[in-house]
């Protein structure tokens, strides 16, 4: 191993710089950040809500048939927000809360 040896002084200015490097970096982090968008601003396709629902395409259709989610139709293709997704999965939860033993 090489040993290099510098005067304190100089050491000292090194570290300030190298801090002074950090803390500009965290600042422009910070400011260049893109905020957590909103879910009624993203738009999912007809695939992707059918994913995160992990239903098929034919059930989405179905869906919105019954008026069970809401959409648009944009290029001959059916869109969802994600707010209306995350409604719709939240809406499916089952609640599991049988007493033990069998039958509630």
């Amino acid at each position: 191993m090489k040993v290099i040896t510098i005067e304190s002084e100089v050491y000292k200015r090194l570290v300030r710089k190298i801090e002074w490097l950090y803390s500009y970096a965290k600042k422009q982090e910070k400011e260049n950040a893109l905020p957590n968008p909103d879910p009624s601003e993203i738009w999912v396709s007809d695939l992707e809500a059918a994913a995160i629902l992990r239903v098929s395409k034919r059930t989405m259709q179905r869906l919105r048939s019954n008026g069970d989610i809401t959409y648009s139709i944009r290029g001959g293709k059916a869109w969802y927000t994600l707010a209306e997704v995350k409604r719709l999965l939240l809406g499916r939860v089952v609640n599991n809360d049988k007493p033990e033993g069998g039958k509630p």
